[in-house]
């Protein structure tokens, strides 16, 4: 994977902690409370906030219940950044996962230290996790794992920063797909672009997000979020898959084929609804924001425009035809490299030498103002970038649109590439 860096990555243990990043630390994920054993018996009123970086020096062989009795964690006996020591419940504090745990696109960082700020020097990057279990179960064997994983930064005061990248648990679970750096608003300081993608337990369908994440003021806080999957119907994936998000410098452009109900639709042609449960309407759908100083966030620049969705017809001869059949009427005949504008997708499912096929056929409207149906891989659709993808999908398209997955990168930053420097660690 590329990275996209301006900073300059160095090694390994820094002055924190006093001294260095503990053996095995562990940050608070929230306000925690410091007990003198492991139970919730013994009263405390020793607090620390979110982001204090602990020192684990012991835990519990078994999971406890929380004191709402829908969760088990591990306790964890700490030493504290002010010379203490005591126990917090696992719940509060996610803690470093051994090396073999880091995913992909994480493995450059993992305890790496960097640059970020004045107020964010030596900072080094580690991957943390809180680990427990969904009590639905009086045998602890049932109960599914729950678990949350963080990427964490920690500044050479000690100060942790954590943003969530993965979870597993009986409601599903998400992984990260994409890590990027790159100084995107000008300031001189890169953002953290994460892509991650969620999946619901029962279902393949992914939901994937991009998340962007700014240091300031001493803080990393979340500037940006665009849920990037796209629906053909529900717990259905597009034939668009996703949105595609292009990052360039203080602008962020988002475009996509929107497939919707025809009763939706908003441009000026006539669908031509057969079959609500096979058909769907299409529109070319764009918009964009703007990297606002002032405000330290990203504002719409431009909102929605839905266009229609281009088409030409690429074969010698095509027809268009009364009804999504070749055996239907002719309602033109097309001219070499017609133009068309596409207004509805239909399918049907044949069976052909005893398998079944998904067959879609294109609702279009003609340069001489007729409307009909064309076999969707006799044209070449010309709608941005997602025109190359559809015309692959059209030439053989998948029973079911799960089973569509092209490799297709749809997230581009258009930056020059730049050196990213590691030393390994010693």
């Amino acid at each position: 994977m590329r990275l996209f860096s301006t900073l300059v990555f160095f090694l390994s243990t820094v002055a924190l902690w006093g001294q260095h990043l503990p053996a095995k630390p562990a940050t608070a994920l929230n306000k925690v409370i410091l007990y003198p054993d492991s139970s919730f018996f013994a009263h405390s009123n020793i607090f620390y906030e979110e982001g204090t970086l602990f020192e684990i020096v012991n835990e519990t062989r078994f999971e406890y219940e929380d004191e709402a009795q829908n969760q088990k964690f591990k306790w964890y006996q700490v030493n504290t950044p002010d010379g203490q020591t005591g126990w917090i419940f696992g719940d509060g504090i996610a803690v470093l996962v051994p090396e073999s745990e880091v995913p992909a696109p994480l493995r450059p960082f993992y305890l790496r230290t960097f640059n970020f700020s004045d107020d964010l020097e030596e900072t080094t990057a580690w991957v943390a996790s809180i680990e427990g279990k969904d009590n639905f179960y009086k045998e602890d064997i049932l109960n599914p794992l729950y678990k949350e994983y963080y990427l964490v930064l920690t500044s050479q005061l000690g100060k942790s920063f954590h943003i969530q990248f993965a979870s597993e648990s009986a409601m599903g679970s998400s992984e990260i797909r994409q890590l990027l750096l790159k100084d995107i608003t000008e300031d001189r300081i890169p953002e953290i672009l994460l892509v991650k993608s969620n999946f619901d337990n029962g279902t393949a369908v992914e939901d994937r997000v991009l998340e962007i994440y700014s240091f300031q003021a001493g803080s990393v806080s979340k500037v940006f979020e665009e849920r990037m999957s796209l629906s053909y119907a529900p717990k259905i994936p597009s034939p668009a898959q996703f949105k595609f998000v292009e990052v360039d410098a203080k602008t962020i452009r988002v475009a996509y084929v929107d497939y919707i109900d025809c009763k939706e639709y908003t441009l000026p042609y006539i669908p031509n609804q057969l079959d609500e449960t096979h058909e769907k309407c299409m529109e070319y759908v764009t918009y964009s924001f703007v990297w606002e100083d002032g405000l330290q966030q990203y504002i719409p620049l431009y909102e929605k425009s839905r266009t229609y969705v281009a088409a030409e017809l690429q074969t010698e001869r095509g027809y268009l035809r009364t009804a999504p059949s070749y055996l239907s009427d002719i309602a033109e005949k097309l001219p070499v490299n017609a133009k068309l504008s596409v207004i509805q997708h239909f399918e049907k499912v044949i069976t052909q030498r005893g398998k079944q096929k998904l067959v879609p056929y294109l609702y279009v409207q003609s340069e001489a103002g007729n409307y009909g149906y064309i076999h969707a891989r006799d044209v070449s659709l010309k709608v941005g970038e997602h025109g190359p993808l559809l015309n692959q999908f059209y030439q053989a398209p998948p029973l079911n649109k799960t089973d569509w997955t092209p490799d297709t990168n749809f997230l581009t930053l258009r930056f020059p590439d730049s050196t990213l420097i590691l030393t390994k660690k010693e």
